[in-house]
């Protein structure tokens, strides 16, 4: 069961985290959270004290973790490993992540070096657009990376998933 005292610090999180262009309005997360439809993942420190979260969709095929991140004050301990290796283990089915490209910077090509490390494999090369999450929002490039070797179909297959499930829209 969810507490206030461990949404706050999720919260936290989650703004210091993520741009605005890569979050779902908090309520909107939040009412998702609590009817079901994503599954929030928590990670703890050795006092109990949230450090750390994952947001996961689950779908025919395959599962989805829209956001992933961990408190600045501990990255580089291995909360966020720890966290992504939990949600692997859970899953029976590839897992798939959006990222920004190598391209954008030094934080882009650390986040990707992270996924690898954990048996995820990017594809730079299919072309992917993040919708906005409203109206007055850009969409955002992002590059795919699955915990496994996908062919073209399943990747197509996911962009639409994802497009109509998690953005609301048609491709």
């Amino acid at each position: 069961m969810l507490t206030t005292e461990d949404l706050m610090p999720v919260k936290t999180i989650y703004h210091a985290s993520f741009p605005e262009e890569e979050r779902r309005p908090w309520n909107d997360l939040i009412d998702k959270v609590k009817s079901g439809v994503i599954v929030l993942e928590i990670a703890r420190d050795e006092a109990g004290a949230v450090v750390g979260f994952a947001t996961v969709w689950n779908f025919d095929g395959f599962s989805y973790i829209e956001h992933l991140a961990v408190d600045a004050s501990v990255r580089g301990g291995g909360v966020g490993g720890r966290l992504l290796d939990s949600v692997v283990g859970a899953e029976d089915r590839p897992l798939l992540v959006e990222v920004e490209p190598a391209a954008t910077g030094d934080d882009a090509r650390r986040r990707i070096a992270f996924y690898e490390r954990h048996g995820f494999v990017a594809y730079p090369h299919f072309d992917y657009v993040q919708p906005p999450y409203s109206q007055d929002l850009p969409e955002v490039p992002l590059m795919f990376m699955v915990s496994g070797h996908v062919g073209a179909k399943t990747l197509e297959s996911m962009s639409t998933t994802l497009h109509r499930e998690v953005y609301g829209k048609e491709c």
